[in-house]
């Protein structure tokens, strides 16, 4: 999510409520509806709520080609879930976000399955300590791919997941892969 987006969002709820009809106003009424029209980043951040923490539960399933293959190279599975918040404005928030991603990460978290199969994310990983740098939901991304312990490249096309961790801690998260050859055809 975009801080600039929900700020610009907020600041317009605020200083243009109602529907865009005009009428004549009675001049009490149209004073009461004004709005402050210079509310700063700040006070919006004050109106998003706290950020939610939750276990993740995620099922990864092969197609019978992406498991005959990684049988076949003695390859396994690799998920990794990565755990990233947008900066509050202030300017230590700032300092601490990615300059490639723009955001703060706050924790990772990889676990290797021989094949198909489930795991569980739990919410341990997370920096607690850097929630109060972050504006909004912490946002998740899991990726999936071979281990690359028994051949060195990637053999599996799996699908990218990036969801808030309360939509995915509400959910089980499904990622089906596939070999690169699927995807071709």
């Amino acid at each position: 999510m975009n801080k600039k987006i929900l700020t610009l969002a907020l600041l317009a709820t605020i200083a243009f409520p109602g529907c865009a009809r005009r009428e004549e106003a009675e001049p009490e009424a149209a004073t009461e509806r004004v709005a402050p029209a210079a509310a700063s980043e700040a006070e919006a951040e004050k109106l998003v709520p706290k950020a939610t923490i939750a276990p993740v539960y995620a099922e990864i399933t092969l197609s019978p080609q992406a498991e005959t293959l990684l049988k076949s190279k003695g390859e396994k599975v690799l998920v990794t879930a990565t755990y990233a918040g947008d900066p509050r404005a202030s300017e230590q928030a700032q300092k601490m976000a990615d300059p490639v991603s723009g955001m703060i990460k706050l924790g990772e978290n990889t676990q290797t399955l021989d094949g198909a199969g489930k795991v569980v994310f739990e919410d341990d990983v997370i920096d607690k300590a850097k929630l109060d740098a972050i504006v909004g939901e912490v946002q998740l991304t899991i990726n999936v791919t071979s281990a690359k312990t028994a051949a060195s490249q990637n053999l599996l096309a799996c699908p990218f997941y990036w969801k808030t961790l309360a939509e995915a801690g509400r959910e089980q998260v499904k990622i089906a892969c596939t070999t690169f050859d699927e995807v071709k055809e």
